[in-house]
């Protein structure tokens, strides 16, 4: 599953100007309405400390022209560019959240391109619209916003009892902070306060835009554990934090990926990881590293295998003939072997394992002596796109949101939308976020890249999403669909709609992640 063609490298930008409006604008507010903040604020409250205006006023500030002015404007394009517009104009609860967002932007908080893509028919989703209220209520009401995101508690008792499901919270003389994982339970992550803010900031940690690798199947996977407070936990687990470096560990993974000073390996390339989190980013980069470390234990096993089994085939075979073509295959299959240790052992090679894609699971390409190998630069695949091996695995041919899923410790099932439609309808009859993860994979067009299917609805062929069955308060079923290419945007869909449009759908238990022993506090 392949990548858009967006590759605007615009940096973020520190300008704070909107931020600094927006909370002169909340503390003003604040002064005028006091009585009316001591409530949770509400959307229409966000949206007058925001400064927007009524619905009636026609382009209340200019929206195009503040656009054309913002930092992020350069990544926004063609018709993307006129739906954000027209959001804008709105003077609604959807402008107040692009604002915010676009402040946050501003403010270096957020990548511009997590606003790149927007449809026509999206709406900010719930979680990172649930973390702007609370950034803007600390604006308002002079919190400091890290105090509430990880709020200080006595003991881990208390943080248990008042932390939300997927929340962290620090305990008093406690350097390392602690997340709630159950109802009544939580446990001590292995990094401090500052380090959990640096890696999974609020609002980013649910922005994610895939970049210039075809990794939806990644990204898409990484978000589809991140929205969900019953299974976040789960990414939580796999930061250790040593002095100011990081590893990224999976769960059920081989590789430690070590993250020097909390960045990148130097042999990543900054266009093949997509714009978020920097703790998505890292999550993102290991799990290619996952894939190279099983590629190559994979060749060493399987080819030491195939030896085996044609030695004691040659050694049983009488007929000399047939014994002489056996030899010359067994001999052959050993130099291959040796050949990749070779190859391996020089590091300006970075070789790779050849593979191909079936429609439906990846495998290794072989021939008479075996399994194949290339130097990265001649892999068929590459076409020089990809300067390290871990890129080459993560999206040279695509891939599975199973592989991604396995490797941080869930199982689950695969509901094929024609073959399982009465057990796919059975399941999204009720809303999935108490008790599944759904992933989802669109029908290909036969092209192997993305062409839209529903435009307006951020839907396009051969490509990944995460999936959420929700009841509006009418009783309706939709489905709430998210592109990789803007995880911060949802779009609805009906179930036939769904039918119609994905072909299969990952189903897993939010309870199934076994990462971590669970006890009451």
């Amino acid at each position: 599953m392949l990548v858009n063609s967006i590759g605007v490298t615009t940096p973020v930008s520190t300008v704070n100007t909107e931020v600094s409006k927006v909370k002169k604008a909340a503390v003003n507010q604040q002064q005028n309405h006091a009585q009316e903040q001591l409530a949770a604020p509400s959307a229409e409250l966000l949206r007058a400390n925001a400064g927007i205006k009524t619905k009636q006023d026609k382009d209340p500030y200019g929206a195009r022209a503040f656009l054309n002015q913002h930092p992020a404007s350069p990544v926004i394009k063609g018709e993307y560019r006129e739906n954000l517009i027209h959001a804008m104009e709105k003077g609604n609860v959807e402008t107040s959240n692009i604002e915010m967002q676009l402040a946050l932007i501003s403010d270096g908080k957020l990548h511009p391109q997590t606003i790149a893509d927007y449809w026509k028919d999206g709406k900010m989703c719930d979680q990172m619209e649930s973390d702007i209220e609370m950034m803007y209520d600390c604006y308002a009401n002079g919190k400091k916003v890290e105090d509430v995101y990880c709020p200080p508690v006595k003991s881990q008792a208390e943080g248990t009892k008042s932390a939300k499901i997927g929340d962290v919270f620090q305990v008093e003389g406690q350097e390392r902070i602690y997340v709630k994982d159950g109802e009544n339970s939580s446990h001590q992550l292995k990094m401090d306060k500052d380090t959990f803010i640096g890696l999974f900031p609020p609002a980013q940690r649910f922005a994610s835009a895939q970049y210039a690798i075809g990794d939806c199947y990644c990204v898409s996977t990484l978000n589809t554990v991140m929205e969900n407070p019953k299974t976040r936990v789960a990414l939580y687990d796999a930061f250790e934090q040593d002095g100011k470096d990081i590893h990224v560990k999976y769960p059920n993974g081989k590789a430690d990926y070590v993250a020097k000073n909390g960045q990148l390996r130097n042999d990543t390339n900054e266009k093949m990881v997509m714009r978020g989190a920097q703790g998505m980013r890292l999550l993102e980069d290991a799990f290619g590293l996952e894939l190279k470390v099983k590629a190559e234990d994979d060749f060493r096993n399987m080819m030491n295998q195939k030896i085996a089994d044609k030695k004691a085939e040659y050694q049983a075979e009488s007929d000399p003939r047939e014994k002489a073509i056996m030899k010359k295959d067994w001999n052959g299959m050993k130099q291959r072997l040796a050949d990749f240790e070779e190859s391996m052992a020089n590091p300006k090679n970075k070789t790779v394992v050849l593979r191909n894609d079936t429609g439906w699971t990846i495998e290794y390409k072989e021939d008479r002596y075996g399994m194949q190998f290339a130097p990265l630069k001649h892999a068929p695949e590459n076409n020089k796109e990809y300067t390290a091996e871990k890129e080459y695995y993560r999206g040279s041919l695509g891939g599975y949101q199973h592989q991604v899923m396995e490797l941080l410790g869930f199982e689950g099932k695969c509901l094929d939308s024609v073959k399982d439609k009465q057990a796919l309808h059975e399941l999204i009859q009720e809303p999935s976020a108490d008790k599944y993860l759904l992933a989802a994979g669109t029908w290909p067009d036969g092209s192997r890249t993305e062409q839209p299917v529903a435009k307006d609805k951020g839907v396009f062929s051969f490509h990944a999403y995460t999936l959420e069955s929700v009841k509006n308060d009418d009783g309706e079923v939709r489905v709430r669909s998210t592109n990789p290419w803007n995880t911060g945007l949802d779009a609805d869909l009906t179930e036939k709609e769904m039918f119609e449009f994905f072909q299969f759908v990952e189903v897993y238990d939010v309870n199934g992640y076994k990462g971590i022993t669970r006890e009451d506090a």
